[in-house]
């Protein structure tokens, strides 16, 4: 099969300016118009949840995401946690502070070793205004969106609770976000886990 021909430089010289802007803007307003907003994507995986926290992660004054918890309050459906990002963070990043976390939690060398590859597989770099949406419906699978789209998926009922531990766990390193986020919600179906202090 032969490549698609390129579009040679000059053909633009015959194209008004404000055309090529008004296409390239239209392009955009489609990519955006196609993703779909946190609540959402919340919805299309659990039909019945609603945001029961939110709250702000700083750190020495610096703003690094705002973050909000969704549930539901029966037995159906499971819950979510979706973080909107003020400021850019690498992928790796992400993966090194995620793992840092985990250790801070009590989590063995051993568990964190078996799941680093996960991990270290699991983010993109995000930059201002970048959403990352966990949502676990089952026990065994919490699935990353990232911007709406599927980003990667964290495997295993342990690894699951552990990563959502990060910020919902008596031990987080985040304890003010960690109340903001189950404020009043505790204990519910799903996330007695992390209801005990």
């Amino acid at each position: 099969m032969k490549p698609l021909m390129p579009i040679a430089p000059s053909i633009f010289k015959r194209v008004p300016l404000a055309l090529v802007v008004s296409w390239a803007l239209s392009m955009n307003q489609s990519s955006v118009a196609n993703t779909p907003s946190t609540e959402q994507l919340v919805h299309q995986h659990l039909p019945k949840a609603q945001v029961i926290g939110q709250g702000r992660m700083t750190y020495w004054g610096f703003k690094l995401y705002d973050a909000q918890l969704y549930s539901n309050r029966d037995q159906e459906g499971g819950f979510a946690l979706s973080l909107q990002y003020l400021r850019k963070f690498e992928a790796q990043a992400l993966a090194q502070q995620t793992m840092e976390e985990l250790k801070k939690l009590g989590v063995s060398e051993a568990k964190r070793q078996e799941w680093s590859l996960q991990i270290s597989k699991a983010f993109k770099t995000v930059k201002e205004g970048d959403t990352i949406t966990a949502i676990r419906k089952s026990k065994e699978v919490t699935r990353l969106f990232h911007n709406g789209q599927p980003m990667s998926q964290i495997q295993g009922e342990e690894l699951s609770e552990a990563f959502f531990g990060i910020w919902l766990h008596p031990k987080t390193s985040a304890p003010q976000l960690r109340s903001s986020l189950l404020g009043q919600a505790c204990p519910t179906i799903h996330l007695k886990a992390y209801c005990h202090e």
